[in-house]
């Protein structure tokens, strides 16, 4: 004897079209997350290059100074005349170091650079970064 019925009743249910793609509020969500990461990286970037700019004055007034007969008043010029030139003039005075250590100096950069992200919140990046050089 066969059925009279020819299938399921809930499978001949029309197909419900399934969402595709992201909603408005996770678009925004998304937005959102990326656009802090991205504006915090605007942010972070400079005083990074900033550093690397340093680094690559002392790296040259290392290999520049390297013959010898090096006071620290001739260092302290080339040094002057060095952060001029890559705009590092808001070096200050107690960032900057040179010490008489043995048969020579040696060049010290301590500096904390701040970047103000939201409201009351700043990224903070430091550098120590010192060469030796030949008297």
């Amino acid at each position: 004897m066969e059925s009279n019925r020819t299938g399921n009743q809930l499978t001949r249910q029309p197909h419900k079209r399934r969402q595709a793609g992201i909603t408005l509020i996770g678009f925004l969500l998304m937005a959102a997350v990326f656009g802090s990461f991205g504006f915090a990286i605007i942010k972070v970037v400079p005083l990074y290059m900033e550093g690397m700019r340093i680094d690559r004055v002392l790296d040259d007034l290392q290999q520049e100074l390297a013959t010898g007969g090096n006071t620290a008043r001739d260092i302290q010029l080339a040094l002057d005349s060095r952060f001029y030139v890559e705009n590092l003039e808001s070096l200050e005075p107690d960032e900057l170091e040179i010490v008489r250590e043995g048969e020579g100096y040696t060049v010290k950069v301590n500096r904390e650079s701040r970047a103000l992200f939201l409201a009351d919140l700043y990224f903070v990046v430091m550098f120590d970064t010192q060469v030796e050089i030949a008297r």
